[in-house]
């Protein structure tokens, strides 16, 4: 563990999230992440032994990643950025 000047210790692991905290955070199925997992698709995940851990900041990279802009609002933005 890594002490700071506050005299507090500090993990040195970051914050590592089941499937079913994941599934919960979500709101979808503990079967979707899985599935997800199969395909390849979803959030990155750690892999130790036969345990699926997730790191909180892949979840929100993720997010980031998936995050669509609606198509009428680009069309406005294109055509304010245009003139």
């Amino acid at each position: 563990m890594n002490r700071n000047k506050g005299n507090s210790i500090t993990p040195l692991l970051p914050e590592l999230l089941t499937e079913t905290q994941v599934s919960t955070m979500f709101n979808i199925a503990v079967n979707t992440l899985r599935y997800w997992r199969q395909c390849g698709e979803g959030p990155n995940y750690i892999k130790m032994g036969r345990l699926v851990r997730y790191h909180a900041a892949e979840l929100e990279s993720y997010i980031q990643r998936k995050t669509c802009v609606s198509k009428a609002r680009a069309t406005a933005e294109e055509s304010r950025v245009a003139h």
